[in-house]
């Protein structure tokens, strides 16, 4: 779904996205190009392409002229942090770890194979808000979700109810391979409670694997300071092996500080 490949003069095809849906046409140097964002809140587990249609319907065309004979629809990061909004109580006592599974929405590009970007897209609408401090806050893309400490032999399934649609988000984001799927851990090292309300995801550093037609984000480690603050950290291991298709920013960086100092632990806790 995410490979290079050399579409047939003005014809259309069609990647289906989870719900989303993505749009492209070639005719000589000219390309057509759609998306259909839907909603995040409302998933159908359903992701191919690309295949030949007659047309995108009613979707906004926009255009892009360049040189090129492959293309690919390519998943990256979103510009911005992602900020999880916990939807239940997640307790961590003191010394305690937990792991959970998340799954992000992708920034969608078009590109050539030379890597030249005819068109981008955010998959899913997703709300902006503010996290942090007035002065050292940052502008990031929230999603509403259920967090579920994963436990050591357990096959668990939660039926999230989101009032109007009844949907069970948490378990279909599993089942879509349009979603990029990574391992959250987040371990308390202070002597006191942690109340998971927020959680900032930065993916600067993060990497992009493909794996049986899956996307899969590198592990992300939270961890609390004794000065009261987070740092967060990225293992890639696990992925070591599988083909990597979007590349973090390694420039010498082995970790990021996200925030240091109580006020930020307040934000993230909500006390």
């Amino acid at each position: 779904m995410w490979n290079y490949f050399a579409p047939q003069e003005i014809t259309w095809y069609q990647w289906r996205l989870d719900g989303g849906r993505a749009f492209l046409r070639k005719n000589g140097e000219e390309w057509r190009l759609a998306f259909v964002s839907g909603s995040f809140m409302e998933l159908v587990p359903d992701a191919g392409g690309p295949e030949p249609v007659e047309h995108p319907g009613t979707a906004a065309v926009s255009f892009a002229v360049g040189k090129g004979k492959r293309v690919a629809l390519r998943p990256h990061y979103a510009n911005k942090p992602y900020l999880i909004t916990v939807r239940n109580e997640v307790r961590l006592l003191p010394g305690a770890e937990a792991r959970f599974t998340v799954a992000l929405p992708p920034l969608l590009r078009f590109e050539l194979e030379d890597g030249i970007v005819l068109a981008e897209k955010q998959l899913f609408n997703l709300s902006p808000t503010w996290f942090g401090d007035k002065d050292a806050g940052n502008l990031c893309l929230s999603l509403p979700l259920m967090l579920v400490p994963q436990c050591k032999g357990e096959i668990r399934t939660v039926e999230e109810t989101d009032g109007n649609t009844g949907v069970d988000t948490l378990s279909r984001t599993a089942e879509c391979k349009s979603l990029i799927h990574c391992d959250l851990v987040v371990r308390n090292s202070t002597k006191n409670e942690l109340d998971l309300k927020r959680l900032a995801i930065f993916t600067d550093l993060m990497n992009i694997y493909e794996e049986d037609g899956f996307l899969n984000g590198d592990t992300v480690l939270i961890d609390t300071t004794n000065d009261g603050g987070l740092r967060m950290s990225i293992d890639g291991g696990t992925h070591k092996n599988r083909k990597q298709i979007h590349t973090g920013n390694r420039s010498g960086i082995s970790e990021l500080l996200v925030r240091r100092g109580i006020n930020f632990l307040k934000v993230i806790t909500g006390i």
